[in-house]
Parts: C-alpha cells; sequence; structure tokens
C-alpha cells in the first residue's frame, strides 16, 4: 500500500508541475465560457447597420405599408431600413432581376424582395441578397411583411386588425419542474439542455483525456525502459493502481480550480439574467456532489481498460486502434441525450443508465434531469462499483504480462491466454 501511495504521489506531482496542465486548466474553463456566452453577447450586441432593399410588388398593395411597418432606427436616430420599390413596366422580370442583382454584388443593395401578386393566399415572398446569414434583419422583415399580409386578409373580411390583434395575442407557457419536497424551479426543453449538456460533456471529456493519459505514461515508460526498474521494487498490480489514482487526482485537482472559475461564471451569470441566469440558479451542492461522484466511477472504469490497452501496445498509433472499442460507449452517450432529456424515466434511459459503460454520463444525465428513484441511483453506483472491481481485475491480469512484451503487439488470442495463465 505504501509504495503504491508513493507512486500515486509521483504521478499526481509530475503532471500538475507540467506547464501543459496549467495552461489547459486555465484554458479549459475559458474556452468553455466564451463556446456559452460569446455567441449569445455577440449576437446581442452585433452592430445594426444600414440597410437598403428594393421591392418588386406584383400584388401593388404591400410596398405602400411596407415603410410604416419597418420603423426601425439605428443608433443616430436614422432608419435603419431605406426601401426602394421597383416597377416591371418595360422590362421583363427578369431583366429586372438580373438588374438587381448585379447591384447586390456590386454592394450597392443589400437584397431585393418579390412578392408575388398572390401573397394575400400564399404568404410566400422571396428574399434575394448576399447576406442571408442575418438573422435579426430577416426575422424584422418577415414580421412586417406578415403583420401587413395578416392585416389585408382581416379587411377583406371587414375585420379591423388593430382591434384583433390584442385579442389574437399569444400565450406566453412558461414550464416549472415540480421537484421532491414541492421545490420548483423553472424548466422547459431549451433550458434543461442547456444545464445538462455542459455537464455531461465535462464529464466525457475529462474521462477521456485523462484516461488516455494513463495509456500515455504507461506506453512512455515501457518503451524508455523505465518500467522494468519499477517493477523491480513494485508489485504489477501496485503500479498500475497507483498510476490510476494518481492521475485521478489529478483530475479532481483541476475540477477544483473549474470550480472556483464555475464560481465567478455563476456570479456572472446571475448579474446577466436570461436563460444564463436561470442556468446558474439551478446549480446545487447535490449536483456537484453527484458529478463529483459520477466522473470518479466513470474514469475508474474507463481508465483501468485505458492502462489494459497501453500495456500491451509499444507506440501511440497502435493504442489508437486497440482504443477504439473502449471510445464508442463513450461517444454513444453524449449521441443519446435528445431521448434521454426528453424521456429521463423511460425504459431506454433506466435500462441504458444500468449498463456500466453508459452509466457515468447517462445516470447523472438523469439525475439533472429528473431525479430516478434512490433505489436505480443506488444500484448504478453498486454496478460501477463491480464494474471497476472486474475490468481492475482484467487490467492487472493483463498488464503484469503485457507490460513486459516488447515488438510485436499481441493479438486478441494471445491475450486472452494471459488471462487464463493470470
Amino acid at each position: 500500500m505504501r509504495k503504491m501511495l508513493i507512486v500515486v504521489r509521483r504521478e499526481y506531482l509530475d503532471r500538475v508541475k507540467k506547464k501543459s496542465f496549467l495552461i489547459g486548466t486555465i484554458l479549459g474553463p475559458v474556452l468553455m465560457a466564451l463556446l456559452l456566452f460569446m455567441p449569445a453577447l455577440l449576437f446581442r450586441f452585433s452592430p445594426e447597420m444600414l440597410t437598403s432593399v428594393a421591392v418588386i410588388d406584383h400584388s401593388g398593395a404591400i410596398y405602400p405599408h411596407l415603410e410604416r411597418a419597418l420603423p426601425d432606427t439605428l443608433p443616430d436616430g436614422s432608419a435603419m431600413f431605406r426601401l426602394r420599390e421597383e416597377q416591371v413596366d418595360g422590362a421583363t422580370l427578369e431583366q429586372t432581376r438580373r438588374r438587381l442583382a448585379a447591384e447586390v454584388e456590386n454592394d450597392a443593395l443589400d437584397g431585393y424582395i418579390v412578392i408575388p401578386a398572390d401573397v394575400v393566399e400564399t404568404g410566400k415572398v422571396v428574399f434575394y441578397g448576399k447576406r442571408v446569414g442575418d438573422i435579426k434583419t430577416l426575422e424584422r422583415i418577415e414580421s412586417a411583411l406578415s403583420t401587413i399580409v395578416i392585416g389585408m386578409r382581416l379587411s377583406e373580411r371587414g375585420i379591423d386588425y388593430g382591434e384583433v390583434r390584442g385579442l389574437v395575442r399569444n400565450v406566453d407557457l412558461e414550464a416549472m419542474q415540480i421537484k421532491e419536497g414541492g421545490e420548483e424551479r423553472k424548466g422547459g426543453f431549451d433550458f434543461v439542455f442547456m444545464s445538462t449538456y455542459l455537464f455531461i460533456m465535462l464529464i466525457y471529456m475529462t474521462i477521456l483525456m485523462w484516461g488516455v493519459a494513463v495509456q500515455r505514461s504507461i506506453i512512455e515508460e515501457k518503451n524508455s525502459r523505465i518500467i522494468e526498474v519499477l517493477l523491480s521494487s513494485l508489485r504489477p498490480g501496485d503500479l498500475l493502481f497507483g498510476k490510476i489514482l494518481g492521475v485521478c487526482a489529478v483530475g479532481l485537482t483541476q475540477y477544483a480550480i473549474w470550480g472556483l472559475f464555475g464560481g465567478l461564471m455563476v456570479a456572472y451569470g446571475l448579474a446577466m439574467g436570461g436563460q444564463v441566469a436561470a442556468v446558474a440558479e439551478s446549480l446545487s451542492l447535490s449536483t456537484l456532489a453527484f458529478f463529483i461522484l459520477y466522473y470518479l466511477l466513470g474514469f475508474l472504469f474507463y481508465a483501468a481498460m485505458f492502462a489494459g490497452v497501453g500495456s500491451v501496445c509499444n507506440t501511440d498509433q497502435e493504442a489508437q486502434q486497440m482504443q477504439q472499442p473502449i471510445m464508442f460507449p463513450l461517444i454513444f452517450t453524449i449521441v443519446i441525450p435528445m431521448l434521454i432529456i426528453q424521456r429521463p424515466d423511460g425504459m431506454f434511459a433506466t435500462v441504458i443508465s444500468l449498463i456500466p459503460f453508459f452509466t457515468p454520463v447517462v445516470m447523472f444525465m438523469r439525475i439533472n434531469v429528473l431525479m430516478p428513484p434512490l433505489w436505480q441511483v443506488a444500484l448504478s453506483v453498486a454496478i460501477m462499483i463491480a464494474g471497476i472491481w472486474a475490468v481492475g481485475r482484467l487490467s492487472a491480469k493483463v498488464f503484469r504480462t503485457g507490460i513486459l512484451m516488447y515488438g510485436k503487439k499481441p493479438d486478441a488470442r494471445e491475450i486472452l491466454r494471459w488471462l487464463r495463465r493470470a
């Protein structure tokens, strides 16, 4: 035990002192924050510019109302939309469109709109432009056209649109999730997906990153023949589990640093308001506790398998081929969040969350969305502990023989012979 703790200490200190650890630990939350908040901030604060639009109105009734329906202004108080009606009297529609397309290509126009004669019946309008990714501008134009067309439809039936608009105002349905004890918290798919996906991506990335780190450490020491010196004073099992626990401690240290940074993000999210504040308010000590628990269980389970792969391989290229079956279950867990979030208490979610390869990510996902019965949580922990014990024993047997094997990579039959002998 004492010798294994020496290995744990060596692996831990060797990694946390590296500049790569510090850089990765600092850049990790920074990149995560940028991925979470930057798109919303850029969208919210993107500068608005003058938009020049030509309008071909075959109906002859829409354009006179369009300027009044687009009252948006720029920060300096000037109109945001500059509209120009195009008549197709002496020229054909194709000739007019070619001329307008040339103006768009030369940036004399931002785009042009073709309104068909039957727009009131069909509701179909086409916008042609070079920059069709400006969602806010297109939504404003679409909303203005919708208001005009709906008003005309109602007018044809003798109904005043101004009166009807207030009567047909949409209902804003806010979803509130009832938790145990009658506690309520804001729900809804967008909210649940955002708050859950962040955590499961962290579990996935750290299990994969540090599991592969165990594998590479073994391959490096095997190739440098340091492993032979270590085994002269250590049992193979002490060396194997010392490496796994040492790297596990590094991962927990990284989480602790991220936790401090996360506290600042939560404070910022609360100040920012909106959806980000709702996600920040949903964080609780129980969520963080389950997050750490399933990270530990998942890491120990997968790291034991990665260690077994590292012990039988001589290069990273060989290891990349052999580790693919191990990675498939992890990849699968980040492909199925939609199914789990929509029915966290369904048969599929329940069964798959009790399979060790999927448990760390899927069970945490279920807990974060809708707390399953405690017996299922306890059973998942027991299954993971049993899985760690079983995989650890198998990896130790492979490690004992494979760590001193050099040259040709063993095939599956040879590895099975090692397991029988051990």
